[in-house]
């Protein structure tokens, strides 16, 4: 008995069907492997930031002390009270900080080291021992009688904030 051509129609969908599949598996891999190494590099810019911030949790720094110097100068006393080294990266001084409107200055360079950007070191020593103290000359034509808010800023977010009455 002769075949008839209808009976070999039924080879045509299982093949169609497994080349789907594999060139579907094909697709897939591609893909994957494209994907993989941008998924891993943000989940580790991802841990770079979150370590970063964990940082910033650990460290704080204190202003000791504020002299207003010559009618151009004011000295700002900073120390690290932490077990981590602190990066300042700008002292902004606000004029009339209780006021409705402040006025702001930014003071991105100091006039004898350290310049800024500058490091504080971690405490050092034992119990009872205190941190060092860095100090900043800031250049700042202050007027008499008049109240200042001294803010110094690090370079991973934190920041300290002072109040002084100009003599």
């Amino acid at each position: 008995m002769a075949r008839r051509y209808s009976d070999r129609k039924a080879l045509s969908p299982v093949i169609s069907t497994l080349l789907m599949i594999s060139a579907t598996i094909t697709m897939f891999v591609i893909l994957f492997a494209g994907f993989v190494p941008s998924i891993t590099l943000t989940q580790s810019q991802a841990n770079i930031w979150y370590s970063k911030q964990g940082d910033a949790a650990r460290e704080r720094i204190a202003i000791e002390m504020v002299v207003f110097k010559t009618p151009q100068y004011i000295d700002v006393y900073v120390r690290n009270v932490q077990d981590i080294e602190v990066q300042i990266t700008g002292i902004f001084i606000i004029e009339n900080p209780d006021s409705g409107t402040p006025i702001v200055h930014a003071i991105y360079q100091t006039f004898i080291p350290p310049p800024l950007p500058a490091t504080v070191n971690a405490k050092t020593g034992g119990v009872g021992v205190p941190a060092p103290v860095v100090m900043f000359e800031v250049q700042y034509p202050w007027v008499p009688s008049t109240n200042y808010g001294i803010k110094v800023v690090t370079a991973r977010g934190s920041d300290a904030v002072y109040r002084a009455l100009a003599p």
